[in-house]
């Protein structure tokens, strides 16, 4: 596992700075004990170099595993299933091999863990990154995930399923107009 300063890509979109809080239980995410997970909606717009940051949120790992095991049984052994038969599992280690060189983090975000796309060439993508205060890992984590891929997650959910991932965005992420129709059950997946 190899640590360096939080990427740029990783601070708050709204803020430039580090995540302060965990968006579930407010834990403060700067102590260098505290372990956490952020993720990042982006979706660009066809026919310009525009983008926008969709939703954004760091959760600490305690809140992750908790909110997981509100999931149904069968959603999380689908997307296990799912990860297992989709992601090749060597090409993905040799993204994490450990040099003595700074690691690049567009090595691990610039293609879908699932599909291999390229992220310019998608609408739509959330990135995945973990952290431990202020610092950045490279281990598990950090992938890419693109629209494509998180729609075919979103089929294998339960009806319990997606109505937890409707609440958390209802609750944590605002009723922003824009993310009513990115969710409905189909794109925030806590993975």
């Amino acid at each position: 596992m190899r640590y360096t300063d939080i990427p740029k890509e990783f601070l708050s979109y709204e803020t430039g700075e580090a995540f302060q809080n965990c968006k579930i239980c407010d834990r403060d995410l700067t102590q260098p004990e505290t372990h956490y997970i952020i993720e990042k909606a982006i979706r660009k717009y066809t026919g310009y170099k525009a983008w926008d940051v969709v939703f954004e949120y760091a959760i600490c790992i305690n809140c992750a595993e908790g909110f997981r095991s509100e999931l149904s049984k069968e959603s999380v052994e689908s997307i296990e299933k799912y990860f297992m038969t989709k992601v090749d599992v060597s090409k993905h280690t040799d993204r994490f091999r450990v040099t003595d060189e700074e690691p690049d983090l567009s090595n691990y975000t610039s293609q879908c863990l699932i599909k291999g796309l390229d992220r310019n060439e998608v609408e739509e993508y959330q990135i995945y990154g973990e952290c431990k205060g202020n610092k950045f890992l490279y281990g598990n984590m950090p992938y890419m995930i693109c629209g494509q891929a998180m729609d075919e997650i979103a089929q294998l959910l339960s009806d319990k399923t997606l109505d937890e991932l409707d609440g958390f965005a209802g609750k944590y992420l605002g009723p922003s107009p824009e993310l009513e129709g990115l969710f409905k059950g189909r794109k925030l997946v806590l993975i």
